[in-house]
């Protein structure tokens, strides 16, 4: 696709919120790996001349936005093969989405599926809107938040997260 250099501008509402925006997304060819990231806004209320609060502003979820559209863009090696209402890890073994925030089970070292485990709660704290889901993680599972840092690095080195943001919580 013919990409202008400053992206390009899609516009994306929340049906049950009535949130609407312009996002300007823009394609890091040399990031590696390859991801898009939001680099412009234009909010617009829900009532014409209603006003923008900082609020409002920090509740819009660029990450979740930007780690949607990476994991369609780009396929993530991540998969989630859904068997009835479980999720079916890369060694057959077969978790429930609600057993997603759990503690995990298992250390990398002895359980081949722990970094895909990593992924999925870290998936599910975003989608809910956490604002840091690294120290979410690390108080789910009762670890310092130094080791789900580390948990959480090795799983976007083994392309099942995408890469994280400078400066950014979670």
């Amino acid at each position: 696709m013919n990409e202008p250099a400053d992206g390009l501008w899609r516009y994306l509402e929340h049906l049950d919120s009535g949130t609407r925006v312009y996002l300007r997304l823009q394609r890091q060819a040399f990031a590696v790996p390859e991801e898009v990231r939001i680099t412009g806004v234009v909010y617009l209320p829900r009532v014409p001349g209603d006003p923008i609060t900082s609020r409002l502003l920090r509740e819009l979820p660029t990450a979740y936005i930007e780690t949607s559209i990476n994991k369609r863009l780009f396929a993530m090696k991540s998969t989630e093969t859904l068997v009835g209402n479980k999720i079916v890890l890369p060694s057959g073994a077969k978790v429930s989405r609600r057993d997603l925030l759990r503690p995990l089970a298992g250390t990398g070292k002895s359980d081949p599926d722990f970094y895909e485990r990593v992924a999925l709660q870290h998936g599910q704290l975003v989608k809910q809107g956490d604002r840091n889901p690294t120290a979410t993680m690390a108080e789910i599972n009762g670890v310092a938040l130094t080791t789900a840092q580390g948990w959480v690095a090795k799983t976007r080195n083994r392309g099942l997260l995408p890469p994280g943001r400078r400066g950014r919580a979670g």
